[in-house]
């Protein structure tokens, strides 16, 4: 979808659109070895020999580059999508040849490859990026506290994942500024204390992930303008009032695309008012965590889901693992 190979003809279900071209190549054995979860694929092998042939055929597009030693420079000149993959120690590269090109750049880097100056002269080059991965197994202290101010110039992006690093703080406001992206995720960024004021004017993300972010103790107010959205995880609203600062029950009335939501109910008393405005009934997936003493019954009567809601559960501790 970030990449625009779905099309562009305005279809709101463009999720669906991509899941049917993947079962087609499912069925085509393109993949092998999938893991299902409530009908879903969740994982799956591409077969060595269908692997090397699609490399062979995409040669000129696609490129994974391994770092095993100090490299200043990457030649990225002849592709569009670029891996990087840099073995723990080795600090990111300090430029990457033809990276004005680059559409799509995944890394996965060792612990404290990404500096602030790393990332501020990536941003600085890399303006046409449409999908922007730091990718590693395990949670580390990979990014600084902070992102660059110039991630704002990256207007092109669409998919930004930024997920299990410990060291994230804060997001600057200029992210917000980037305003086709679809796709944010902050997995497991423990130490993530906020996100941006701003962020009412990511009009367009249809994804946003803070499940296991911690430190996050509310929600902005400007995430109910997020009317795209199909997937919200890690949600934290208050039941007790309608705040104008805090994301409340009654601002996920705006929010009428949503498909899962992941939701951390804060206080011990519910404004019943402001819930029913929450208007869940088209949601089909729904987990709640009780922060304060509300009951289980009480909660699901102020929201009133759907009664043949596919799939409602609640969590024992936040983080939804």
């Amino acid at each position: 979808m970030a990449m625009g190979y779905l099309g562009s003809d305005g279809n709101a279900d463009l999720e669906s659109k991509g899941e049917e071209y993947f079962r087609i190549l499912v069925d085509r054995s393109f993949f092998q070895d999938l893991e299902m979860h409530n009908g879903k694929i969740y994982y799956c092998k591409m077969h060595d020999i269908v692997h090397d042939f699609a490399q062979y055929l995409a040669e000129n597009e696609f490129t994974i580059k391994e770092i095993n030693s100090d490299h200043l420079t990457i030649d990225g000149s002849k592709n569009r999508h670029l891996t990087v993959m840099i073995d723990k120690g080795i600090p990111f590269p300090t430029s990457i040849s033809g990276a004005e090109k680059l559409r799509a750049l995944i890394t996965f880097t060792g612990e404290g490859a990404l500096t602030y100056e790393a990332l501020r002269g990536l941003f600085n080059h890399c303006r046409r990026l449409r999908v922007l991965s730091f990718g590693w197994p395990d949670r580390t202290d990979n990014l600084c506290k902070e992102l660059p101010e110039g991630i704002g110039k990256l207007i092109h992006l669409r998919f930004l994942h930024l997920g299990s690093n410990q060291k994230l703080e804060r997001l600057p406001e200029a992210l917000c500024n980037v305003l086709n992206l679809e796709f944010l995720d902050l997995w497991c960024c423990e130490n993530l204390k906020q996100l941006p004021d701003s962020i009412g004017k990511l009009i367009n993300l249809r994804y946003l992930c803070t499940v296991g972010c911690s430190a996050l103790t509310q929600y902005p107010k400007g995430v109910q303008k997020l009317a795209s959205l199909r997937h919200l995880t890690g949600l934290i609203a208050r039941a007790d009032r309608n705040d104008a600062k805090e994301f409340c029950l009654a601002d996920l009335g705006n929010l009428k695309h949503l498909h899962l939501l992941y939701l951390k109910v804060v206080g011990n008393s519910i404004d019943m008012e402001q819930a029913r405005k929450a208007q869940l009934q088209d949601t089909q997936w729904l987990c709640i965590f009780l922060a304060g003493s509300i009951q289980r019954a009480d909660i699901i009567e102020a929201l009133d889901p759907h009664r043949n809601i596919p799939h409602l559960g609640f969590s024992g501790h936040y983080g939804f693992d």
